[in-house]
């Protein structure tokens, strides 16, 4: 069968659609990716179909997880970057499933769902995070307050209103222009193309997150979309020569986050740094600050997590899914530098869980809260101890095969199911 798979965002978001590519394509499916621009090597590299989307991703992600990013004001700044690419991005999607026989996607309102129902095919809704009305859980990108179940349900509401508003408005016209229904603005997300339910996949792990009890059938959580083979990443002598020597480094990057001042950010870690007298591999990502290196801080371009988390004794990140899921994974500590989005919340689980310290925002760290952290971190054996027994468990999952095998399940269901009415 020929997927379509839909990833908006940055490499947190693309990276999953190429593993479960991989594994899809080995099951015989032909699996094009579209993408922003920057990701086409690794799509082509892994060996599938690459489709370009209109649009900068450096500034989409430097608009949407500018400091201080939240429910309250996450979908006017996501507007701000829509402005720029809403006259090319419907085209250039449905230019990407020009040939596709089923859609798999990440979550970008209900226009994916359009395109499905225009070309009358299946469509797989996947997410990272809280995206399903619940009472345990707020929606991902809601403000971290604890007001109970009551804030929680309402957060859905809210969101869900905010986003099938901000789609009206926009696509209208062009579902009008393409014969497809326009969706009414609605409090939950609207799982419905052509009397079909759209099936909807989590990338995650109930390990993390518990499956409430109050989603429907149609909602599967099948573990985390990790690499589960071993890396071919050959590492330089002096990054080997770095973590053999004692003590064990921690890892610090903050992967695609460039927004705001990257600088006093870099700045403050390395303060910290030396403070905490910790040794650390820091990672430049997108920002492409560069990074003074020294006999307790080693700096590099890339190094895989899967690999290089094997080799730290804890991890400080900005909490994307995928990084927290790595480190987890890998049994490592957790300190979480939360930009925006849906990192709080997997800052608010690590701590929850117990693998870690308090999360800090990113617009409040400082030199001293940064340097108490670190101290916390690699010395409270209690996290050590937590981060590790859920890193076994997490490793006993196949959340790549899980998720291919449901698939392929819930493609077979709609095409042999007449629509409902």
């Amino acid at each position: 069968m020929r997927f379509t798979m839909i990833a908006i965002g940055s490499m947190g978001d693309v990276r999953p659609y190429i593993l479960l590519g991989e594994e899809l394509n080995k099951r015989g499916h032909h699996i094009t990716i579209a993408a922003f621009e920057p990701f086409r090597e690794a799509v082509i590299n892994a060996g599938l179909d690459f489709a370009p989307l209109s649009g900068d991703v450096t500034k989409f992600m430097a608009t949407v997880m500018s400091p201080g990013t939240n429910g309250l004001n996450y979908l006017p700044r996501l507007e701000t970057c829509l402005r720029d690419i809403a006259s090319t991005l419907p085209n250039d999607l449905m230019a990407s499933c020009q040939n596709a026989e089923a859609i798999i996607c990440t979550y970008f309102g209900s226009m994916i769902y359009s395109i499905a129902e225009k070309k009358q095919i299946p469509c797989v809704q996947t997410h990272y995070y809280p995206m399903d009305y619940n009472a345990s859980f707020p929606i991902s990108s809601a403000p971290n307050i604890k007001l109970g179940k009551v804030w929680n349900k309402t957060t859905y509401k809210v969101g869900y209103l905010m986003i099938s508003a901000l789609e009206r408005r926009y696509l209208k016209e062009w579902r009008r222009n393409q014969g497809v229904s326009i969706r009414k603005i609605k409090s939950a997300p609207d799982y419905s193309i052509c009397g079909h339910v759209v099936p909807v996949i989590y990338a995650m792990s109930p390990l993390i997150m518990p499956r409430p009890i109050s989603w429907g059938a149609h909602i599967r959580m099948t573990g985390y979309w990790l690499n589960e083979e071993s890396t071919d990443y050959v590492p330089p002598p002096e990054l080997m020569a770095f973590l053999a020597k004692k003590p064990k480094p921690v890892y610090i990057g903050f992967g695609s986050m460039v927004s705001g001042d990257m600088g006093n950010t870099l700045e403050t870690v390395i303060k910290a740094v030396k403070e905490a007298g910790v040794r650390a591999v820091m990672l430049k990502g997108w920002s492409g600050q560069e990074i003074p290196e020294s006999d307790h801080i080693y700096a590099a371009d890339y190094i895989p997590h899967d690999w290089l988390f094997e080799y730290v004794t804890a991890v400080v990140h900005h909490g994307g899914a995928g990084t927290t899921a790595a480190g987890l994974r890998a049994g490592c500590p957790t300190l979480v530098v939360s930009f925006g989005g849906d990192q709080p919340f997997w800052g608010s689980r690590v701590r929850a869980l117990g693998c870690g310290p308090k999360p800090i925002k990113r617009e409040n760290l400082t030199v001293p809260k940064l340097t108490a952290a670190l101290n916390d971190l690699t010395q409270n054996e209690t996290y050590k101890i937590a981060a590790q027994e859920l890193g076994i468990r997490l490793k006993s999952e196949k959340g790549i095969h899980n998720a291919a095998d449901t698939i392929e399940e819930e493609i077979h269901k709609w095409l042999k199911t007449p629509p409902q009415p």
